[in-house]
């Protein structure tokens, strides 16, 4: 299992960094834009200071201001779709693997090892309750003969991807190993590694 979490996670990691280096090329783009812009906006700016009064130099400076701001924030828009349209194709293909290796015959004996992985989370437990998402029920009984003799009661967990939680009253906790939940790590992890914005540098 823990070669597929690698595998995983790899994947997670070409994906993003595919993500990356297209959000590096989108930001060139705009830098070059933006930069354009500021030059002609400028260079008008100048033109209209020599055939007006300080006055009306100073209103055509301002719209442009203004217009400039309105490119930027068009441009910031667009960086914040594109990098929640890049975060939803990653893990839709994360997904995608994860529903590949729940049906393959390799999960039962994850789900095992994951369950023996948590019940040394759970030191003394003498009672647990084991969630499993509803198509993995079946898989029960040949998880709690493990763990014998703790007494194990079943349930269908609120998690839909795979893998499993227990909890245990009497000592107060709860293990969630279920995939889930490493997902919505990742997920965390991706937001905070591949963040985008545009700098207020080079204004007018």
């Amino acid at each position: 299992m823990q070669q597929q979490v690698e595998k995983l996670l790899h994947f997670t990691d070409a994906v993003m960094k595919n993500a990356a280096r297209e959000s590096d090329e989108l930001r060139r783009q705009l830098a070059e834009k933006r930069t354009r812009t500021l030059r002609q906006v400028r260079e008008e700016a100048q033109e209209a200071a020599r055939a007006y009064y300080d006055r009306e130099a100073a209103k055509i400076r301002a719209e442009a201001g203004r217009e400039i701001s309105k490119y930027l924030m068009d441009g910031k828009r667009k960086i914040y779709l594109r990098r929640k349209e890049i975060g939803q194709e990653v893990f839709g293909k994360v997904r995608e693997r994860i529903a590949q290796y729940t049906a393959s015959a390799e999960y039962p004996k994850h789900l095992e090892n994951l369950l023996a992985q948590a019940m040394k989370l759970l030191p003394g437990a003498r009672h647990v309750s084991l969630r499993l998402r509803k198509e993995d029920l079946h898989l029960a009984p040949q998880l709690m003969r493990i763990i014998a003799p703790v007494e194990a009661e079943c349930e269908e967990g609120s998690f839909s991807l795979g893998g499993l939680a227990l909890r245990c009253p009497e000592l107060g906790l709860r293990v969630d190993c279920s995939f889930d939940n490493r997902l919505e790590e990742l997920s965390g992890h991706f937001a905070e590694s591949f963040g985008l914005s545009v700098s207020d540098e080079d204004e007018l």
